[in-house]
């Protein structure tokens, strides 16, 4: 009797999304688009720190130009704490054209900057709300689409983040030395622009709007213990998931990887693209907090057992670059779904945009903590920082088993 209830609750959810046909993958192909862009170029700050700091911004500390970096983070996910609550209020049409807008002209902006200050308002706080406008609503549109299957969904949307961490770089390393760094960034410019027309196109929604959604910080989700408890994963999850990205490129430069320091953070990325679609078809059939206490853990255990170790060896920090990079994937495209399964879909948006926006604090303070730790002693303590990072993630991953316990129970055999 329990099966067949649980397969007509299967059937009836299976109705009322799409889940897939043509119009369901094509609104994945829309948001893959629109975060390509503003995703990429989140998981592309390793190499735009590295370049600034010994070009333009050269007489500033690696912490001084971390912040740039840092705050564009932090208001990358920071607007969901608005975003979110505009859209299940009045969809899509307004926020889609407003990210993808702002993103542009930011990227114009910075291609024409000499100074810190001019960083910091072009790409940290430009780009960084009109980034957020872009993951928030193309992530919660997904949400109106995929219920089953919304961890595939969201995992291959997400790894456009991958593929414009891999693209960028790429393409940075090979545009600067001959067309210079603002043309470079107008190229880029160029390409955004390209992905957000198609993306305008595909990108739609389908359910009804919540005219009872309020434009203000969703405290409900507070009184959930589940979802304070899950936040707080995410939140030191946060702390640590952008440290390798950020400073694998100067770890390999200062060890005299030179072979490899160029591609490192390429490296890293393309294994994430796996990292993100992979985990998110298995998560929807083992468990959606399951796969990301796995995932997480083994970040912690490749950092451990890789990173720390890896001193002059090149080939054990390449290693380390892939199978970090496929696991930390997930803290993208599993973290939004952990969220999705604990409210209703109307409020989706509403109680992502919350969770991220208290998030955002923890990333808004990880690279700078980190440039902090960098800096203590010969000014090169990549020891006690890949110990800050590793810590963290074996924190978070002790928060994510809490969670799924309060939820589900303590069974190993439950799908959650």
């Amino acid at each position: 009797m329990e099966e067949s209830n649980t397969l007509q609750m299967s059937a009836s959810v299976a109705e009322a999304y799409p889940e897939r046909g043509l119009k369901a993958y094509s609104i994945i192909l829309g948001a893959w688009l629109a975060l390509f862009p503003a995703s990429g170029l989140l998981n592309s700050t390793g190499i735009f720190q590295a370049y600034l700091s010994e070009n333009q911004l050269a007489g500033y500390s690696e912490s001084e130009v971390g912040w740039i970096f840092s705050i564009f983070a932090f208001l990358f996910f920071f607007g969901g704490l608005q975003v979110g609550p505009i859209f299940d209020s009045y969809g899509l049409r307004l926020l889609l054209p407003t990210g993808a807008f702002g993103l542009v002209i930011s990227l114009i902006c910075t291609s024409f900057c000499k100074t810190y200050y001019q960083f910091l308002l072009a790409f940290s706080i430009l780009g960084g709300i009109a980034s957020s406008i872009l993951w928030t609503s193309s992530i919660a549109t997904l949400g109106h689409w995929f219920q089953l299957n919304r961890g595939l969904a969201t995992g291959l949307a997400t790894t456009a983040g991958g593929f414009g961490g891999v693209t960028f770089p790429i393409l940075f390393n090979q545009l600067t030395p001959g067309l210079g760094f603002a043309w470079s960034i107008r190229c880029f410019a160029l390409l955004s622009v390209f992905c957000f027309l198609i993306s305008s196109l595909l990108l739609k929604t389908r359910l009804p709007r919540n005219r009872q959604a309020r434009l203000i910080l969703d405290w409900g989700g507070f009184k959930d213990i589940r979802f304070v408890l899950t936040m707080s994963a995410i939140f030191i999850l946060d702390w640590a998931v952008l440290v390798p990205p950020a400073y694998i490129t100067t770890y390999s430069s200062s060890h005299g990887f030179n072979s490899i320091s160029p591609h490192i953070l390429a490296i890293l990325n393309a294994a994430s693209i796996f990292g993100r679609g992979i985990p998110g078809p298995v998560a929807d059939r083992l468990g959606r907090f399951n796969v990301m206490i796995l995932c997480s853990a083994l970040c912690a255990f490749s950092i451990f057992g890789l990173w720390l170790n890896a001193g002059s060896s090149a080939v054990v920090t390449a290693a380390f670059a892939v199978l970090y990079g496929f696991f930390s994937g997930s803290a993208y495209s599993l973290t939004p779904v952990c969220v999705a399964q604990l409210c209703r879909t109307e409020i989706y948006a509403s109680r992502y945009g919350t969770a991220y926006g208290v998030v955002s604090l923890a990333t808004l303070a990880g690279i700078p903590i980190s440039g902090n730790i960098l800096s203590t002693g010969n000014g090169e303590n990549y020891q006690a920082l890949i110990l800050f990072c590793g810590a963290a993630y074996a924190g978070s991953t002790g928060l994510f088993i809490v969670a799924r316990g309060v939820s589900s129970g303590w069974s190993i055999r439950t799908k959650f």
